[in-house]
């Protein structure tokens, strides 16, 4: 956990009002939505929902996702994370966002993912890589 987060949880346990820690606290809550947060990073990252949606091998259904239509599981928001170059910072807070646990280096399974984030990996490489390791593929 960050040093915020940690310090959050902190107070909250301490607290003896709650109202009162959401109203010191509302700068500290996440209240971005998941379509929200994959369009801001689609304009930052500077390419395109087509673009996204053949790197993802997805297809028509990243559309939908990204207009807050359907709500993607874990592994479709790490492929789109992949396919958009996000860092691992980046796919931490997209998880996050999407009330999915974050990535965790002590799975086997997550380490591969968070390798494949660092060395800028496509979907297909990533899969390639969790195949040769005998472990389910995202697509």
């Amino acid at each position: 956990m960050s040093s915020v987060t940690d310090e959050l949880l902190k107070e909250l346990k301490n607290t003896s009002d709650i109202e009162s820690f959401f109203k010191t606290h509302e700068s500290h809550f996440i209240e971005e939505t998941t379509a929200g947060y994959l369009n801001t990073l689609l304009k930052t990252k500077n390419t395109t929902l087509a673009a996204v949606a053949k790197k993802s091998g997805i297809g028509e259904y990243v559309y939908k996702i990204f207009r807050g239509e359907r709500t993607a599981s874990r592994y479709v928001l790490i492929t789109l994370a992949l396919s958009m170059g996000l860092s691992l910072e980046e796919t931490q807070l997209l998880l996050r966002i999407s009330k999915y646990a974050v990535l965790d280096s002590r799975d086997k399974r997550d380490s591969v993912i968070i390798y494949s984030l660092a060395h800028g990996f496509s979907v297909f490489q990533t899969d390639d890589l969790l195949e040769e390791q005998n472990m389910v593929t995202l697509t």
